[in-house]
């Protein structure tokens, strides 16, 4: 309660549906190359984003980079966005003196605390409304990767699936 939430996305069309889940601010990545001054600029006074969650990786850290707060956190939960030669260093981090942390796949533990506390607080993961066969699953991969969907993807499989 009380966060201010701005979201990324590439797509014009997943715009709305971002609003519509809570998003005060929207800003398309694609249509602003300097999206994250853009997201600095959306916070109170420009002073930045207290909480960044990192989906892009090292191609697009440089833009969470310019977007955090002072003392403000990014936590790096994928790297969609790939790896090149020109990534930020230790020093982009120092300079913003923020603090940078990485999010793997956590162990059976606590993806069965995570979902208690999902069930707990009543919260509904945004899940695409397209659903895979097992048979169908390079296509579910591509349709992630040309970035079709909206939140998680379902995979269903059953006795009769076969890959």
């Amino acid at each position: 309660a009380g966060a201010r939430v701005i979201a990324t996305t590439g797509s014009n069309a997943k715009v709305d549906t971002l609003k519509k889940l809570g998003a005060d601010v929207v800003i398309n990545y694609k249509d602003d190359p300097n999206w994250g001054e853009t997201a600095k600029n959306a916070t109170p006074d420009g002073a930045g984003v207290d909480h960044i969650l990192e989906v892009g990786g090292p191609m697009t850290m440089g833009q969470s980079l310019k977007a955090i707060k002072m003392e403000g956190v990014i936590n790096m939960i994928g790297f969609l966005g790939g790896v090149g030669e020109k990534q930020p260093g230790v020093l982009e981090a120092f300079n913003n003196i923020c603090i940078i942390r990485g999010a793997l796949v956590g162990s059976r533990l606590q993806f069965q605390q995570m979902n208690k506390a999902i069930d707990a607080c009543g919260i509904k993961p945004v899940v695409d409304e397209k659903v895979f066969a097992l048979e169908e699953l390079r296509d579910a991969c591509q349709y992630m990767w040309d970035q079709k969907h909206f939140g998680k993807l379902t995979v269903k499989i059953d006795a009769a699936s076969k890959l």
